[in-house]
């Protein structure tokens, strides 16, 4: 396996030479969202299902902000893997309506990717809140710990990021 011929694990995701273009939704990726919506389950914070019209809606709604993010590395391109729908709550609290996240990129460092994309975009708006949920399903026990593990303390019935402290995770993928 390749991996064993480097160092340490940060030494291989290096290598990897990991890119991702990070983009709202649009006409071009707004079928690939509404399926990849319908059919992650692993790795799907809250488990909402969208439509094409649902995902329409939403990017044509002033107070939702939409992402998505491919990844592409040495060895090919992976496609669209990952999807964010923010809702602003209030004036400083964005709700992450929607994360999920293709199973075939773990271990990649895509989680603390996103993290600092949507962190740093809500610090640019001036959003000082990121509040997440996890809704727990038959399929998605994996992301049981994600909001703890990425650093947010709970909150109520949900997880939250102080944003105007929030400092980048450490990860190996570019912007495209």
């Amino acid at each position: 396996m390749l991996q064993k011929s480097f160092a340490n694990e940060d030494e291989f995701l290096q290598s990897l030479n990991m890119l991702s273009l990070v983009e709202p939704f649009n006409k071009f990726n707004t079928p690939r969202v509404a399926q990849l919506s319908q059919r992650s389950n692993q790795f799907n914070l809250r488990t909402v299902r969208y439509t094409e019209a649902d995902i329409e809606q939403l990017s044509a709604t002033e107070n939702y902000f939409t992402f998505t993010f491919d990844l592409a590395d040495k060895f090919g391109d992976n496609g669209l893997i990952c999807v964010i729908i923010l809702k602003e709550e209030d004036n400083k609290t964005l709700f992450i309506d929607t994360w999920f996240m293709s199973c075939r990129v773990l271990k990649r460092g895509m989680e603390n990717f996103t993290l600092n994309t949507i962190a740093n975009f809500a610090k640019e708006k001036g959003f000082s809140l990121l509040k997440g949920e996890y809704i727990a399903t038959a399929k998605n026990e994996m992301v049981k710990d994600h909001y703890q593990k990425l650093g947010f303390y709970p909150q109520d019935n949900s997880w939250c990021l102080d944003t105007t402290t929030y400092e980048n995770k450490k990860c190996y993928i570019t912007k495209k």
